[in-house]
C-alpha cells in the first residue's frame, strides 16, 4: 500500500505538469520517473497509482490529446502530416490512434493548404531575389519544414505560375 502523503505529493506535481498544457500518458510516466531517480520514497507501484487517477478524472486521454495535437499544429504551427505523425510517435501515442484523426482525406489538402501559407511568406521575404531564385529558397525551405516533395512542388506551381 503506497504512503498517502507520497502519493498526494507527487499526484499535485503531475497536476502542476499537466496545467501548462495537455500531455500523453507516455510524458507523464516520463516526468514521473524522472522524479523517482531522485526521490526513493516514490516507487514504481505510486506511479501506477497517480496513472490510473489521472485516467480516471480524464486528465490524460491519449485519444483526445491526439486530436487537439494534430489540431493545433496543423492550424496554428502549419506543421505537415509527416512531421505530426512523428511528434506524436514521440509522446508515446499509438499508431491507431494517430492514424484514426491523422490519415483523412482532408490531410493532403491540409498540408497543400500550409505548404502554400508558408510560401507565400517566404516570397514575400525574398521579394528583392529574381524570381528562380525566390522559388529555389522557397523549395528548400518547405522542404526542410517537412512537407513532401510533391505538395512543395504544387504549392509552389500554383501560386507562382
Amino acid at each position: 500500500m503506497p504512503e498517502p502523503e507520497v502519493l498526494d505529493r507527487y499526484y499535485n506535481l503531475s497536476l502542476r505538469y499537466l496545467s501548462y498544457r495537455a500531455r500523453s500518458e507516455k510524458e507523464i510516466k516520463d516526468y514521473l520517473h524522472k522524479k523517482q531517480l531522485r526521490a526513493k520514497n516514490l516507487t514504481d507501484e505510486i506511479i501506477i497509482e497517480i496513472i490510473e487517477r489521472l485516467k480516471s478524472y480524464n486528465f490524460i486521454n491519449d485519444s483526445l490529446f491526439a486530436k487537439a495535437w494534430i489540431a493545433d499544429r496543423r492550424q496554428i504551427k502549419n506543421k505537415p502530416t509527416q512531421v505530426i505523425r512523428f511528434e506524436l510517435k514521440q509522446k508515446g501515442i499509438n499508431e491507431e490512434v494517430i492514424s484514426k484523426y491523422l490519415d483523412r482525406d482532408d490531410s493532403k489538402d491540409s498540408d497543400l493548404e500550409n505548404a502554400k501559407k508558408l510560401a507565400n511568406k517566404k516570397m514575400d521575404f525574398y521579394r528583392n531575389l529574381p524570381e528562380d531564385k525566390r522559388r529555389e529558397k522557397v523549395m528548400g525551405y518547405l522542404l526542410r519544414k517537412g512537407f513532401s516533395y510533391d505538395v512543395v512542388k504544387k504549392a509552389i506551381r500554383t501560386d507562382y505560375t
